[in-house]
């Protein structure tokens, strides 16, 4: 397959639904979506963590399998975001004492990254590290190669998960028969290709409303400084609705995706009556209580995480994500955190081109997909291998027995019936007889 032909894979594990995507990158860098898919599982994703083998393995088979029948290729391998709620960042410092004053070599800094990587969690694992800053004797420094000291201390920023979170994803894709091309930290990928230069070197925070969680990303000085995910996201909100109104999920999605509002200013003294089903309603004033309470305890979530260092964050905070669409979300933040720095960001969706006849899912965000396809750098699918013509089976016809040779009965020649007369015997007898009567007349 050429280069032109390269297609790139990725897949997304959320709490709703596992999506794909398919796409190549073009000569000028730019990005083309050939196809996107998605599956909506129940019970086997909770928070970004798969707790249901089979379901998840058949999820990532169906939506694989849809994007080779649509392309007319065979996915062999694919880029995996990871994501979930054990995701975290931990600060680790190691210090190195020396002898005597010397210049700080490459060696020496990659040596304290291999005793920062060496460092022990319970349960967990380091997936990326993030060095910050260096102490050398009494200077910060961010690059402390060539310069000349007796003590150095460096402080990284580990990013941790779960042990069996990596371990379910490669179970997984082992027994849906497709190969990790490698593994991307999905709120880190998304924070590099959705935020700019300068609002993460002035300090920002990334928030990304998630169906089962809500990740926060901050920056600061262009370096990522804290990461948390928060077992809270919008489907907390449609589960309220369905608790307190005895609706299904997805009529209670549904009503909140069109009838619901993050944050109001006052209760309204005529508030209208907003159908549900069967005749049943709920009233405008009880829909906004329900999801703002919700909302509340969302965002104060947030802001515990991000409040000690929200003096740095000078470009503010930028949400994105499926459950940050919801109406007069920015207002909600503001209103909850008297932070008004606040606003949505552009999704990715309009920085692609997307072939004609491929859909995008409605009502949930594919930035976090986007980006992890902006992120893989090699080809994931083969063309299909040709169907072998199978020639109809030759029915061989038994060979007859040969028929025993029939001699055809030899036809006795036709026996040619003399004419009957006196036989030769009697002939002679009358012969003799004669004679012997002519002697006697003598």
């Amino acid at each position: 397959m050429g280069a032109e032909k390269e297609i790139i894979v990725a897949l997304e594990f959320g709490t709703s639904a596992i999506r794909a995507i398919a796409g190549r990158k073009k000569a000028d860098g730019s990005i083309q979506v050939l196809g996107i898919e998605h599956e909506r599982v129940t019970d086997a994703i909770q928070r970004g963590v798969i707790y249901n083998i089979d379901k998840t393995t058949q999820a990532i088979t169906n939506v694989t399998r849809r994007l080779n029948d649509s392309l007319g290729i065979h996915i062999q391998r694919a880029y995996v975001g990871v994501g979930g709620q054990s995701l975290h960042t931990a600060g680790n410092i190691v210090s190195r004492g020396l002898e005597t004053k010397v210049k700080i070599t490459p060696e020496l800094v990659d040596n304290l990254m291999d005793n920062n990587r060496a460092t022990q969690y319970t349960d967990s694992q380091i997936l990326e590290v993030v060095p910050q800053e260096y102490m050398v004797g009494n200077r910060i420094v961010t690059d402390p190669v060539g310069i000349q000291s007796d003590q150095i201390e460096a402080r990284f920023m580990n990013v941790v998960a779960r042990n069996t979170l990596l371990e379910n994803i490669n179970k997984c894709m082992r027994m849906a028969e497709i190969e990790v091309a490698d593994l991307f930290i999905s709120p880190l990928a998304l924070a590099d290709v959705l935020l700019s230069d300068n609002e993460k070197r002035s300090g920002c925070a990334m928030v990304d409303f998630g169906a089962g969680t809500t990740t926060v990303a901050v920056y600061n000085g262009n370096l990522l400084r804290h990461l948390v995910v928060i077992p809270l996201g919008g489907n907390n909100i449609t589960n309220d609705l369905v608790l307190t109104h005895q609706m299904d999920f997805e009529e209670a999605e549904s009503l909140k995706r069109k009838s619901g509002v993050a944050y109001v200013a006052a209760e309204s003294d005529n508030p209208q009556q907003i159908p549900i089903s069967n005749d049943r309603k709920i009233s405008e004033n009880e829909l906004q209580n329900i999801i703002g309470a919700r909302e509340e305890e969302i965002i104060q979530n947030i802001w515990h995480q991000i409040e000690r260092v929200s003096d740095k964050l000078l470009s503010g905070i930028i949400t994105t994500g499926g459950a940050a669409q919801l109406k007069d979300m920015p207002e909600a933040i503001k209103h909850y955190t008297q932070f008004q720095k606040v606003k949505m960001a552009k999704s990715l969706i309009t920085t692609v081109d997307v072939s004609d006849g491929v859909t995008t899912p409605q009502g949930i965000s594919i930035d976090t997909l986007i980006a992890l396809l902006m992120h893989g750098d090699s080809n994931c699918a083969s063309e299909p291998e040709p169907e072998e013509e199978v020639a109809e089976p030759v029915v061989e016809q038994p060979e007859e027995p040969a028929k025993p040779e029939v001699k055809s009965a030899e036809q006795p020649e036709p026996v040619v019936e003399k004419p009957k007369g006196p036989s030769r015997w009697k002939r002679l007898t009358q012969v003799l007889g004669r004679i012997f009567e002519e002697e006697s007349d003598d």
